[in-house]
């Protein structure tokens, strides 16, 4: 079955799967996706762990989940999931979908995160959390991740299972899924040595958000990129 998506959009998940493995925001398990600009079809990461993905292993599918492209790979339990949010959100153009350790200690419990950390006011100024502690394998669960992300959050916690970004492109998701571990991270560690945080209000949020809207995630991205390929010495 061929592809519709250009091979620039093939090779852009691809390396954003590089990046969401360098950082840790996945390890065995995870998804990248994006919508197709010009076509009823979403691009998705195959069943496989992202680090290992190939450009001919992604997967097309059609907005009621079924595979329309590609012949290699085969979609992801939840690709149902990603599915229900291209629905519901036409503003959304890519998602990343992965476990890193910090927001899944939210997820572990159940608990949303409030965010103090100025880049994770660009998340909003909470971070919701679903009531089902199962993988989103059916249609009623996708549409409850979908209902829960609403249309005015950029990212869900998965109860028990990890968390869900989304953006304006797959770079754009990447970017928001790495500034929620770094704020889970951070808010954490503040708990833990027995300072409570400062929240934002919503008003804070949104004016934190726009400070920097349009590039402070390019800038992030090309960082990211630019570790993931060797192009940078860290450290002494």
């Amino acid at each position: 079955m061929p592809f519709r998506s250009t091979p620039e959009l093939r090779a852009e998940i691809v390396t954003a799967c590089k990046v969401l493995t360098y950082f840790k925001i996945v390890e065995g398990f995870g998804h990248v996706s994006a919508r197709i600009p010009g076509n009823d079809r979403v691009i998705i990461t195959p069943r496989r762990a992202l680090g290992l993905v190939t450009a001919d292993e992604l997967v097309e599918l059609d907005m009621d989940g079924k595979q329309v492209g590609g012949d290699v790979g085969r979609p992801p339990l939840e690709a149902i999931m990603h599915v229900a949010v291209y629905q519901r959100r036409a503003d959304v153009m890519g998602i990343a979908r992965g476990h890193p350790r910090h927001v899944a200690a939210y997820a572990a419990a159940g608990e949303p995160m409030r965010v103090a950390h100025g880049f994770g006011a660009n998340l909003g100024p909470v971070v919701r959390v679903t009531k089902e502690p199962f993988l989103v394998a059916t249609i009623a669960l996708g549409e409850q991740v979908a209902d829960v992300l609403g249309t005015d959050s950029e990212a869900v916690i998965l109860h028990s299972n990890g968390m869900l970004a989304v953006g304006q492109s797959v770079p754009h998701a990447c970017v928001q899924a790495l500034f929620m571990e770094e704020t889970a991270q951070l808010q954490l560690a503040a708990r833990a040595a027995g300072m409570e945080p400062k929240y934002y209000t919503p008003e804070g949020a949104a004016r934190r958000h726009g400070d920097d809207r349009v590039h402070e995630p390019i800038r992030a991205w090309e960082y990211y990129v630019a570790a993931v390929e060797g192009r940078l010495r860290i450290g002494a």
